[in-house]
């Protein structure tokens, strides 16, 4: 019974030296892609750092403002460009002499019937 006791002792201390081995390297390659993804994280953050610096410089006002005026030819509103409200002329719609609706206001009357467009005048 001894013999069979140590046998089966020294198959179990076989199967824990076996599986301490694998769990051992299964360890390091997990360890390895873990700092694998850790410097790409850092190597991410380094490029997200460049950019956000570009982005500020891309998006500086006077810059903006200088390609604004030699690219597109804009300028800043000189004081006569801007009008109120009040100042702006009115423009009434004039129906014509039969009664039918001028041709700049046809194209909403259009899908009307002939009593819904009656009912309008």
């Amino acid at each position: 019974m001894s013999r069979i006791a140590a046998a089966v002792f020294l198959m179990l201390a076989g199967l824990c030296a076996v599986g301490t081995y694998v769990l051992k390297h299964e360890v390091q390659q997990r360890e390895e892609a873990l700092r694998a993804a850790h410097r790409n994280i850092v190597r991410a953050q380094e490029e997200l750092h460049v950019l956000k610096a570009e982005w500020s410089y891309l998006n500086q006002p006077e810059r903006l403002a200088a390609l604004a005026r030699t690219k597109l030819g804009l300028a800043p509103l000189s004081p006569e460009q801007l009008v109120r409200i009040e100042d702006l002329p009115f423009r009434a719609i004039e129906q014509t002499s039969d009664n039918s609706y001028p041709t700049h206001a046809r194209s909403a009357a259009d899908g009307l019937t002939q009593d819904s467009a009656e009912a309008r005048q």
